[in-house]
């Protein structure tokens, strides 16, 4: 509680100097008397004491109508100066309301969650609000973003309808953004219209003042970056649970905190799905953790969580009881992964984790052969042994060109293709994707720079046979070339270079004759490259086994079939882009009791859609033949899933506590006059009841 403060004191003393000394003259001067003659003087003791109250300028003695008579005068000048006093909250007052993730946990009153009950905080505060002069009030919605839903107000209807119409998310509260948005308010600047206006007015051309705020809130939420400015009040409304202390209490709850999926590179087919979960309280125990594939129970594996990972927590709290587990599941199409929990606990959002699981795919393939050959499945030649192998691969597209198309189509712009095979050919500069060159060596990345490996012509290096590979490279593992025998190698390494060092540059020898490498990768660039120094045909590799499942290994390889990311998903609060086989001009997608539309201008096949407040899966209205047909939203929050309670925020939120702004604290005032108004006129009834009885009456 603050000092007490007048808005009159000037009047309030010149009030006090007339009247104080006028009572005083009552008791000082001496009051004339008619003498009167009496049979006894029995009963003259009291009338000798008003008679020596009467004598002129003689000590006045205390009496209790002297004081009654100063102390009601004493009220009822106080009452003139107008003394206030500042109330517990007041000028301006942001109400912040919670409602992340964590928030909608089920353990309030009566079993309501922690939004509900911390709603029913700020409803009673601002209506006390409303009514205290000079006070205005924002509402504030705190997630990912601190929105303000109301601009500053003291009108009761507007704060309460704000504050009903808070949803709650699955969202990770974020108090840098609440930090941004006090800021703005605190230091003067007009971020939007007055009360008038349409949108929400965060601040006013006034001079800086204490700016209060309240936060309703379970308060285990990550401190911001920067502090909270200095003229800034702030205190916690804590809700949920019985705190342990006065810090973090974990309650009982087990959440999916992180979940990836990736195919397996020798297998794409095949997708192994990781999962990190988290346990605290009473969910310490072994939990079935399942993955469904759209809907349907595909593998299940048993969870320790007895034990704790030695987590930090607070008090002497045990930390969350931590375990990562690995699934897996054959697909090679898309659909929907999710990961599961018996969802039992406080906290449901987090019980379900969800992926979109992209196809294996089919990699697109270019084939890029002389100009002068003609392809002829009837005429045997050197680009049947290639085309023939490439035709019998599962592939997306193959399309077969000559060099001088090539080049047309590479002026273009990018190649809708995800590998290009040049077959005894060069381009004249490096293509824009992954590429297998079979033969001619390929242009180089950095001309300005010394090649590793140079090209030769045929004839300078003696026929080899193959005698060492990298059986550990994924392109190599499972072939065996101990009988490929080359005539004429068209590679060499370039002179005084050494082998460890071609290696740590990016260029990879996969495969060595006896005097030079004959098969080289390289991934020192933006797209990976692997270059045979030899042509099929001047070797009897296209009679052994070996060859078409080279070819086969290196466009998976070189087209990041395997290693590219099989599954994806957002956090709640993000934007998504969805991946559509056609443009659109509008995306609408459904999930979690939303609907949620985006629109553009021009079509697109990468819209963006969102935010999205809600954990789930949100389907894709109207999907064509490959579209991304849902998107899967996940709280995947450490903080969140904890559930913790804190009953006072860490220093780091910087700003002042509520005692240290009691003295500071400027609007919201309590005028305390007509307290002290009927505080005096009731002295001073008392007053004249005792002068009454003193005269008999």
């Amino acid at each position: 509680m603050g000092i007490v403060t007048f808005l009159a004191p000037i009047a309030g003393i010149i009030a006090a100097a007339l009247t104080v000394p006028v009572v005083i003259a009552f008791y000082l001067l001496k009051l004339r008397r008619r003498p009167v003659r009496v049979g006894s003087v029995m009963f003259w003791e009291r009338a000798v004491r008003d008679a020596q109250g009467n004598v002129p300028w003689r000590m006045v003695r205390p009496q209790t109508q002297l004081v009654l008579q100063l102390l009601g005068l004493a009220l009822l000048l106080l009452a003139f100066a107008r003394p206030v006093a500042p109330g517990e909250l007041g000028g301006r007052v942001m109400l912040v309301l919670d409602r992340s993730a964590s928030m909608n946990a089920t353990d309030g009153q009566a079993g309501a969650t922690r939004l509900e009950d911390a709603r029913d905080r700020l409803r009673e505060l601002a209506t006390d609000l409303s009514s205290t002069a000079g006070t205005r009030v924002m509402i504030v919605a705190l997630a990912s973003e601190a929105l303000p839903l109301t601009p500053w107000t003291s009108d009761r209807a507007v704060l309460l309808g704000a504050l009903e119409a808070v949803e709650p998310t699955d969202e990770t509260a974020s108090a840098d953004t609440l930090v941004d948005l006090v800021r703005l308010a605190a230091a003067g600047d007009d971020a939007g219209a007055d009360e008038a206006g349409d949108s929400a007015d965060l601040s006013e051309a006034t001079e800086p003042t204490t700016l209060a705020i309240v936060l309703a809130s379970d308060g285990d939420i990550e401190p911001p970056s920067d502090p909270l400015p200095a003229n800034v009040e702030v205190r916690l409304e804590s809700v949920g649970g019985v705190p342990a202390g006065a810090d973090t209490s974990p309650k009982s709850n087990a959440g999916i905190v992180a979940v990836a999926a990736q195919r397996l590179y020798d297998d794409p087919a095949t997708v192994r799905v990781f999962a990190r979960v988290e346990a605290t309280g009473d969910f310490r125990r072994e939990l079935p953790i399942r993955l469904a594939l759209d809907g349907r129970i595909v593998a299940e594996e048993v969870a320790d969580l007895t034990t704790d990972d030695g987590g930090d927590g607070d008090d002497g709290d045990e930390g969350p009881s931590v375990v990562s587990v690995g699934l897996s599941v054959a697909s090679p199409d898309a659909g929907v992964l999710s990961v599961l929990l018996p969802g039992d606990d406080a906290l449901v959002a987090d019980d379900t984790a969800s992926l979109w699981l992209r196809s294996a795919g089919r990699p697109r393939v270019l084939h890029v052969i002389p100009n002068d050959e003609i392809v002829d499945p009837d005429r045997p030649g050197p680009v049947i042994l290639v085309s023939a192998v490439l035709d019998a691969m599962d592939l997306g597209g193959l399309r077969i060109v000559r060099l001088g198309r090539y080049e047309q189509l590479a002026a273009g712009g990018v190649l809708p293709f995800d590998v290009v095979v040049f077959d005894r050919v060069s381009p004249s500069v490096p293509p824009r994707m992954a590429s297998l060159h079979l033969g001619v060596a390929p242009p180089s990345e950095q001309p300005d720079e010394s090649p590793k490996f140079v090209g030769l012509e045929p004839g300078e290096v003696p026929p080899t046979r193959v005698v060492s590979w990298r059986r550990s490279h994924p392109v190599m593992r499972d072939l065996a070339l101990d009988q490929l025998a080359v005539a004429e190698p068209l590679i060499d390494a370039a002179p005084g270079l050494v082998r460890s060092r071609t290696e740590s540059a990016g260029q990879i020898v996969l495969a060595s004759g006896e005097r030079s490498p004959l098969i080289v990768a390289d991934e020192s660039g933006q797209h990976r490259r692997i270059w045979v120094g030899f042509e099929p045909a001047m070797s009897n590799w296209p009679k052994l086994v070996s060859f078409p499942l080279f070819i086969a290994e290196a466009v998976d390889y070189l087209s990041l079939r395997g290693a590219r990311d099989a599954a994806d998903s957002v956090r709640a609060g993000d934007l998504a882009t969805m991946i559509l086989a056609r443009p659109r001009t509008s995306v609408r997608v459904t999930g979690s009791g939303r609907v949620l539309e985006t629109t553009t201008p021009t079509p697109s096949a990468r819209p963006t859609i969102g935010p999205l407040p809600r954990a789930g899966v949100f389907l894709l209205e109207d999907a064509n033949p490959g579209d991304q047909r849902a998107v899967a939203v996940n709280v995947a929050s450490e903080l969140e899933s904890r559930i913790g309670v804190r009953t006072e925020l860490p220093l780091a939120f910087g700003g002042m506590s509520p005692g240290e702004a009691s003295g500071t604290r400027m609007g919201g005032e309590r005028e305390l006059w007509p307290w002290f108004l009927v505080a005096g006129l009731l002295v001073l009834t008392l007053e004249w009841f005792f002068s009454a009885r003193s005269l008999g009456r």
